[in-house]
């Protein structure tokens, strides 16, 4: 979805907060805005800690009154790109209880970009809406995943309030949107911000995605990660007893 698109919607938004009385705990979501391009930073349908299975959960709806294909685009370890299709008709929703396997046919992990055609006259009407979240088997805790519509940049990153201790265990990940190899820096701090924990190094292929597990014990610290190039990334705080996660995505800084 073009900028133009984006900002009237924004305009659209703020003409009807008045009307809007929302509790004041309400917030808003990381996307409240269809698009006609989209990125997942992390899917997953593989075998857990204490016999767990992390999969994929995404819905997603076509709010328009014609139809078209969505093409979905899987990103490995290796930077290999895998296309399949989602043929939506008009105000058709479609759910997927383990989207990798439904739709790839393939286990482990990746970052998955999705996109629509350009409507008659060049258009961005074949917009979408996507909800995903990554969940265990059995005990079904969820952890919501950002839909991004927006590339990232080479600005530093943050994720704050990890935890890998007796209790929980972080892992970080990121996927690198250029087209060149990408070798991302990841410093642990503690709760201070102040004392190094941990450096952890992201080397990814171009377009590549990639996770690790922060081996340093670290409890409420943050992550600060430093590409070279346009990557995504994010940290996941994972409780040790119940498998239940926590998605914090990486926010960008640049004083």
């Amino acid at each position: 979805m073009k900028r133009m698109a984006f900002l009237t919607a924004l305009v659209l938004i703020a003409a009807a907060m008045p009307m809007l009385a929302q509790p004041p705990a309400l917030r808003a979501g990381a996307q409240n805005f269809a698009s006609d391009f989209q990125t997942l930073p992390v899917t997953s349908n593989v075998n857990g800690v204490g016999g767990s299975r992390f999969q994929t959960y995404l819905a997603i709806l076509n709010p328009t009154a014609s139809a078209f294909t969505v093409t979905a685009s899987l990103y490995d370890a290796n930077g290999t790109k895998r296309d399949a299709t989602i043929n939506l008709a008009a105000g058709e929703l479609k759910t997927f209880d383990n989207f990798l396997e439904a739709v790839f046919n393939t286990t482990g992990g990746g970052a998955v970009t999705f996109s629509a055609p350009e409507s008659a006259g060049g258009t961005h009407n074949n917009r979408f809406i996507i909800n995903a979240e990554i969940w265990t088997t059995g005990t079904r805790y969820g952890t919501t995943v950002p839909v991004l519509e927006f590339a990232g940049s080479s600005s530093p990153q943050y994720s704050p309030g990890i935890s890998t201790d007796s209790t929980s265990r972080t892992n970080i990940g990121c996927f690198n949107q250029a087209n060149a190899a990408n070798a991302i820096k990841a410093t642990v701090y503690d709760k201070s911000g102040t004392q190094t924990i941990g450096t952890f190094n992201l080397n990814l292929p171009a377009n590549a995605w990639g996770q690790t597990a922060v081996t340093s014990v670290v409890t409420n610290g943050l992550v600060k990660f430093e590409p070279s190039d346009s990557a995504v990334c994010y940290a996941v705080v994972v409780n040790n007893g119940t498998n239940d996660g926590h998605l914090v995505a990486a926010t960008e800084f640049r004083p």
